[in-house]
């Protein structure tokens, strides 16, 4: 176990060296949850002479007034018998010092460093470690002494701020209080004894410690307070007689200081019974074997803290995102790589990935063809226009064959009206593409990190953007320009001619003007016009995407990267500047994420080490990793959403491992802060409010919990907000262990015999849920269970379900107990045994029904249709299993038309309509798994192993694949 002290050791080093010291501050504290034992006295109390007795060496400052003004996290390291002893503090930490006249200088010095010469006094602690076989591992803090009164040269507030000081540390529930009190005087005016009262009123983490017994006036002795007579502590009081000021001054031997105390308490009358407990060597070994103790009771809320607070540093860091290069190699590298994620997410959008490319599309599907349908060609194709752009085509000469100038004018003057769809289409992408630009900028938690450079980098690409509007634009309208500039000679040529048709060819020259005449010119130009769009509609768009959108995926930010290379390091600098407060904030949080992974490394290490020394298999370090909510809860659910379907499957699922450690914590008589059943349910805000006990073997099988959120989140009204429960009924499976496995493997044949209901278990959880339900409303109450449990959560959530309360319920891999025909691999011959079977069970369940007729309103399974809990199974776990097939049948057999005979099957059991056919007189219990509707969780991620199926831990892992389906009952 001395392994624990050095572990509590090495991180409380780093603490300090990080900045965690215990003061109030805005980031997370290790130090807190760290156990250690500080000591308190007043001044001239024999705290310093305490400790020296410990180490057994000379070397804390001595003088009058304040001497220790900083605390002195003092580390004892047992080294091997025959080493050398030295000493070595951590802001020197290459230096050894074997001269401990020389680690006297050195705590003054570093005092004067932090405080100036003054009185002054600081919360920055010393870290202090000693080497030497001649102690025992411990680490004790010690801390200004308290005084009444200040001297010249100390502030009036000397006294408050000592006092405010030794209570910051004193007062957390992690830190052993060594209380120090002179025996010469009144224990009821010892500084110690009363501030320990006030932070600690049981006495649960005080430890006594009486002074000077050897300059007690004669007559008097102190055998009432070392016998716990006089002020009764939890631990017994430990007396020490330490050396004389004539002593210290004649450099008397450590060695011989102890023997002289041990002849003291062994030849004085009055303390020869309590000898073998009194003195500092019997201390060191008292307060080394306490903090043990107290260490090894506080590893697992420690684990479970840094873990959690791992996540939460690494989530707050990757939200401020990453720090600025120093050079303007490293600064030009950050802009580039900035920029290209920006370019990343705006590429993503175009092609899909990402939402809003497809409104691209929407202008070449859409409002172009709509916009070129919108043209008013009826204007230029009038007769009035025809006739007039005829008449001026043909001059002072009328045309003999055809008016060819005045067919080329009209078709030039209506096709000229295709450039304002073809520049709305140009606009609208890029109107478009400057939206992406916009989200693409948002989505890039970088760009939001440097605003200089967000809003250089928004400008830049919307300038380009502008360049290839212009040339897109350009592009589109040389479409048009060529259109009306070369006609399509073949789209004339195949027109019939008035001599194919039998007509009289001099008919254009004399009747030129004539309406039909015209007419025929416009029908005849409106169909060159038409059939120009159908290809623009089709050319533009390839116009635009090659101009436009092409170009912004290749060479959005190409001109901002040449102007890039171009600019001193003064003007990048400037580009990723950011609020020095978040610079300030980052560079804490990582030194604060660098404590907490070092922590949890030096904590792996000792756990490993201590495996392997007590040689646990595999297996074994498993099953001990997942009781602690530190290493396989979910600590990733840092801020529950109610509304998300995991966050609600992850917390029923993980009270449901509350109620799992609850009994092994039982089982193996962890209490209090060993307890490792805590933090599954507390993590969340949940309070447990009662065990529900079996009276047959008196083991945990459920629980209640009930939500207690920050006084923030919710009032104390009884209403469940935003989709919380108010309380949570969980249920666990059968644990294979001795303790518990006879009784609860009695209940899972129970389950296969449809007996549930009548075990006194069952009965026990049955009325939980009852008086909670009548208590708080259906609407406030959430069932949970898993296995067993699953199956007992379930026959409850009918029950009440029957009676018309409708809870809401997670049944995890509830049991399923029918032939494993989900495990046929051939779909076919599944699919037929399962209509073979609804087929039997639905006659059967006609000729019951003709025995024993029962109107719609008394039909039970009618009743549940509106109960839908939510169920969570695995195909790989054949006892729940069967669930998938079970649903998916129903849904098959409606497609196939036999819906109205599955209906019916699905109501019923084989066994219960046998025996209610061959006339045993009362129908069967039907099985639990019989369930109108549910809400079907399907875990489709591998497993390794039936255990991993069927175990309870996969159902609040995030990287699952699950499949969820509703199935309701018709």
């Amino acid at each position: 176990m001395d392994n624990l002290i050095s572990l509590v050791n090495k991180i409380q080093r780093a603490c300090t060296a990080l900045g965690d010291h215990g003061e109030a501050s805005a980031l997370p504290t290790l130090w807190d949850s760290l156990p250690a034992i500080a000591v308190v006295g007043g001044q001239s109390s024999g705290k310093s002479s305490v400790l020296e007795s410990v180490v057994g060496k000379d070397f804390l400052p001595r003088g009058s007034g304040i001497v220790t003004r900083r605390p002195l996290v003092l580390q004892l390291h047992k080294s091997d018998e025959g080493t050398r002893e030295y000493a070595e503090f951590l802001h020197l930490p290459r230096k050894r010092f074997t001269d401990f006249a020389a680690v006297r200088k050195e705590i003054q010095d570093e005092t004067d460093r932090e405080t100036g010469r003054t009185k002054q006094i600081s919360s920055v602690p010393i870290h202090l470690s000693i080497f030497s076989p001649n102690v025992v591992n411990l680490t004790l803090v010690d801390l200004p002494g308290l005084t009444k009164v200040a001297v010249e040269g100390q502030p009036e507030s000397i006294v408050q701020d000592i006092e405010n000081m030794v209570r910051s540390y004193i007062e957390k529930p992690n830190c052993i209080i060594l209380a120090i009190s002179p025996a010469n005087q009144d224990l009821a005016t010892s500084d110690a004894i009363k501030i320990s009262r006030e932070v600690d009123p049981t006495g649960e983490r005080t430890l006594g410690v009486l002074t000077k017994i050897d300059l007690m006036d004669k007559g008097t002795n102190a055998v009432d307070i070392l016998e716990g007579k006089s002020y009764r502590l939890k631990f017994p009081w430990v007396g020490v007689v330490n050396r004389s000021q004539a002593d210290i001054n004649k450099n008397v031997d450590m060695i011989a200081a102890r023997r002289r105390e041990r002849e003291y308490f062994a030849s004085t009358p009055e303390y020869r019974h309590l000898a073998h407990r009194m003195g500092s060597e019997h201390l060191a070994k008292m307060l080394s074997k306490h903090l043990e103790t107290v260490i090894k009771s506080r590893i697992p809320g420690i684990q479970s803290l840094i873990s959690k607070t791992i996540v939460e540093l690494e989530t707050e860091l990757s939200r401020l995102g990453r720090p600025i290069a120093a050079d303007a190699g490293g600064k030009l590298y950050s802009i580039m790589e900035i920029c290209r994620l920006f370019d990343q997410n705006f590429r993503e959008h175009l092609d899909g990935v990402r939402s809003g490319g497809d409104k691209v599309y929407n202008v070449f599907d859409n409002q172009l063809p709509a916009a070129l349908k919108r043209l008013q060609f009826d204007r230029q194709l009038s007769m009035e226009n025809i006739k007039k752009l005829i008449t001026e085509a043909d001059g002072y000469q009328p045309h003999l064959i055809a008016p060819e100038q005045g067919y080329r004018r009209l078709i030039e003057s209506t096709l000229v009206t295709i450039r304002g769809p073809a520049e709305a289409a140009v606009d609208a992408v890029h109107s478009i593409l400057k939206d992406l630009v916009h989200k693409a900028i948002s989505e890039t938690p970088e760009l939001k990190q440097y605003p200089g450079l967000r809003v250089e980098v928004g400008n830049a690409a919307i300038e380009s953007l502008d360049r290839m509007r212009d040339q897109s634009k350009k592009a589109a309208l040389q479409l048009v320009d060529m259109e009306c500039c070369y006609l399509t000679v073949e789209f004339f040529r195949k027109l019939p001619q008035d001599v194919e048709k039998g007509g009289n060819p001099t008919q254009s020259i004399f009747d030129r003007y004539h309406e039909t005449y015209l007419r025929r010119i416009g029908t005849t130009v409106l169909s060159y016009v038409n059939m120009v769009c159908a290809t623009l509609r089709h050319s533009i768009p390839k116009s635009i995407v090659y101009c436009q959108v092409r170009e912004a995926k290749r060479s959005l930010l190409d001109f901002f990267y040449t102007e890039l290379g171009k600019l001193e390091q003064k003007r990048l600098s400037a580009l990723l500047n950011e609020d020095p407060a978040v610079m300030e904030r980052r560079s804490a949080l990582a030194k604060r994420l660098e404590l907490y992974r070092s922590a949890q490394a030096e904590i792996d290490t000792v756990r490993v080490s201590k495996i392997s020394t007590r040689k646990k298999t595999v297996n074994t370090v498993m099953a001990s990793e997942r009781e602690v909510f530190g290493l396989s809860g979910p600590l990733h659910l840092t801020n529950i959403d109610w509304n998300n379907a995991h966050h609600r499957r992850s917390v029923a699922a993980s009270l449901v491992e509350g109620v799992y450690i609850l009994e092994r914590d039982r089982q193996e008589k962890r209490e209090g802060s060993q307890a490792l059943a805590p933090p599954w349910w507390e993590f969340f805000h949940f309070k447990l409010v009662r065990k529900l006990i079996d009276d047959v073997d008196f083991c945990i099988f459920g629980a209640i919990y009930e939500y207690k959120p920050p006084s923030s989140h919710c009032n104390d009204s009884i209403v469940s907000i935003d989709g919380n429960p108010r309380y949570v009924i969980a249920f666990r499976g059968t644990i294979t262990k001795p303790d518990s496995f006879t009784r609860d493997f009695e209940l899972d044949i129970h389950i296969m015999r449809n007996g549930l209901h009548q075990t006194s278990r069952f009965e026990i959880g049955m009325q939980a849920v009852r008086n909670m339900v009548a208590t708080v409303g259906a609407s406030n109450v959430w069932l949970a269970g898993h296995s067993l449990g699953a199956a007992m959560a379930m026959l409850a959530g009918k029950t009440m379900a029957k009676m018309g309360n409708f809870l809401e319920a997670f049944l995890f891999n509830p049991p399923y107990l029918s032939a494993p025909i989900e495990r046929i691999k051939d779909k076919k011959v599944k699919h037929g045994i399962r209509i073979a079977g609804s087929v039997i069970t639905a006659g059967l369940a006609l000729a019951a029904r003709g025995k024993n007729p029962r109107s719609r309103s008394e039909d039970p399974f009618s009743a549940l249709s509106a109960w839908t809990p939510s169920l969570c199974v695995n195909p790989a776990d054949h006892l729940c299993s069967e669930y998938i097939g079970y649903f998916e049948h129903r849904k098959k057999m409606e497609e196939i038309g036999a819906g109205a005979i599955e209906r019916l099957a699905t109501q019923h059991s084989l066994g219960g309509l046998f025996m209610s056919v061959v006339g045993k007189g009362v129908e069967a219990a039907e099985p639990l798994h019989l369930l109108p509707s549910a809400n079907l969780t399907v875990n489709l991620s591998p497993s390794n192993d039936f255990k991993q199926a069927h175990g309870i831990h996969q159902w609040w892992r995030p990287d699952q694949n699950l499949k969820c389906s509703l199935y309701k009952f018709k």
